[in-house]
């Protein structure tokens, strides 16, 4: 991925979510709180995992990891205990989904 170098500290700098990544709800507030930012996500699992791994998530929260293990062609395992973000990050998955048809 970095060429066979070693990453650089200056890799891991990534801005908040915000703009069309950050999920909000019907009053147009955070729908969570701490999302985290798709291209973190996908840096951790690019580094940390190869195609056809299992990824599991035991805070999924928003789904951003979810999101980002079939985007990259993982499979996942996610556990939240918070109904809401359950249909939050669920929604998120379908839409992922079905938009990348």
């Amino acid at each position: 991925m970095n060429s066979g170098k070693q990453m650089k500290d200056t890799d891991w700098v990534f801005g908040l979510c915000k703009d069309k990544e950050r999920l909000k709800d019907k009053k147009g507030i955070k729908a969570h709180p701490t999302q985290k930012p798709l291209k973190l996500i996908q840096q951790v699992l690019l580094s940390a995992s190869n195609k056809g791994d299992l990824i599991f998530n035991p805070f999924m929260g928003s789904g951003t990891t979810a999101v980002v293990a079939k985007a990259l062609d993982r499979n996942w395992i996610g556990i939240e205990k918070e109904k809401k973000y359950v249909v939050l990050a669920k929604n998120r998955i379908k839409d992922f989904v079905k938009n990348a048809r």
